[in-house]
């Protein structure tokens, strides 16, 4: 059980490490593209503070001798900047100067989908725009006196450096490795404290599976003593039923609730009176309709333990018939639990081959010619096909076996299905 937990524990951790490296990574990452764009942002801001503050003076008288001023200051700054395109604009909206470096093709096609005017407002408006492996700022602010008085808007597309924009690959890229690598120290940290305060909890689960385990033998055998002087009853229709399930393929929940069921089939005899029960002699047909009752009674005894709830299915309906004649609810094929259709078949096949107060063991050919005659309307056909393939091998094994090897398989099994 142990190994289980651990097996579980590190799967675990490792979803949530890789989901919080995922969730954290994401956040990371956002929070340095905000942080980066602030940055870029600000070195466009710095590199064209002097230049537009140079121009303004020309723009605001654009005589026919500034604005070739302007046109020159400008070309001169495309060469010696950081920026790629320049455009200025007057207070009306309308182009003055319009510059462009060389092999710029795709950032001015990218710039000109959005309309310039309604870009000029009377706030700066910034863009990142990425061509290929290279990113631009594009800028549009409007000029101002320090009045207020808007005499025209530049504009233009801020390239970042490549060392920048490697060096900003690094730093983002860094800051992620450090989440991931905090995050799995963080998980490696935790796994022994988990294992530790889980110890305590599994031990504790053990043994309450145990002491539910220990009260369903001890009930069990109680009830088998009462109708056949020995345990051995129980245990084999136990393994029996548990060998024909998983030859099956039934899963681990199911399989479970047969093992209950298996175990305390017969508890609600404790209710029946022992000249019923014990009769030598053939039951009358009112001896018959009480006995019946051990079903009802077994339900009621235990159906009020959440634990053994799932037994409810094989206690309740292991003498129904797949043909809807057994009892008590006549119950037909399907509508049956497959647990119930299971034992059914080796409820009826431990005791053909057993001695009973009313009876002698028959002979494993006779009990199996006896079962299988019971096909389709005692019996699930494919169920006791399976059964057929296997009865064989489990008589030989079982049948003859003294209680201390029925007891050390059916604690193998308990420990595989139930402390696993």
């Amino acid at each position: 059980m142990f190994g289980n937990i651990h097996k579980k524990l590190v799967l675990r951790l490792a979803l949530a490490w890789c989901f919080l490296s995922l969730l954290i990574g994401a956040a990371v990452y956002f929070a340095e593209h905000e942080k980066i764009d602030d940055f870029v942002v600000a070195l466009a801001e710095d590199d064209s503070k002097g230049f537009i503050a140079d121009a303004m003076k020309y723009l605001d008288n654009l005589t026919p001798s500034n604005a070739a001023i302007l046109q020159r200051k400008s070309q001169e700054y495309l060469l010696t900047g950081g920026f790629s395109i320049i455009e200025f604009y007057d207070k009306d909206k309308k182009l003055v100067i319009e510059l462009s470096g060389k092999g710029i093709e795709n950032l001015e096609s990218e710039i000109n989908k959005i309309k310039h005017a309604g870009l000029m407002t009377d706030t700066t408006q910034y863009e990142k725009i990425h061509i290929d492996d290279q990113m631009f700022i594009r800028v549009m602010t409007p000029l101002k006196r320090t009045n207020g008085r808007i005499i025209g808007y530049f504009e233009g597309a801020y390239r970042v450096e490549p060392r920048i924009m490697k060096d900003i690959r690094e730093r983002v890229l860094s800051s992620l490795i450090q989440v991931v690598i905090t995050v799995l120290i963080t998980t490696i940290v935790l796994y022994p404290i988990i294992i530790a305060l889980n110890k305590s909890l599994i031990r504790y689960s053990i043994d309450l599976s145990n002491a539910n385990m220990g009260m369903l033998e001890v009930l069990g055998n109680a009830i088998a003593k009462r109708d056949s002087d020995t345990n051995d009853h129980n245990y084999r229709v136990t393994l029996y039923s548990f060998r024909l399930a998983e030859a099956l393929g039934l899963d681990r929940r199911n399989i479970q609730e047969l093992v209950k069921g298996a175990f305390l089939h017969d508890v609600g005899k404790i209710a029946i009176s022992d000249n019923i029960l014990l009769k030598p002699g053939k039951l009358t047909e009112e001896e018959f309709e009480i006995m019946k009752t051990h079903v009802v009674h077994g339900e009621e005894i235990i159906g009020s333990y959440a634990w053994l709830q799932d037994a409810v299915k094989v206690v309740r309906n292991h003498h129904e018939k797949y043909s809807g004649t057994g009892y008590m609810n006549g119950f037909k094929g399907e509508a049956i639990p497959v647990t119930a259709k299971i034992f059914a078949v080796i409820d009826v096949f431990d005791a053909l081959t057993s001695k009973r107060p009313y009876k002698e063991p028959f002979t494993f050919e006779k009990s199996m010619n006896i079962v299988n005659e019971g096909r389709g309307i005692h019996f699930d056909p494919v169920i006791l096909d399976e059964f057929n393939k296997i009865a064989q091998s489990l008589y030989n094994e079982i049948h003859g076996a003294d209680e201390k090897y029925l007891r050390d398989a059916l604690r193998e099994l308990i420990n595989k299905y139930f402390n696993n």
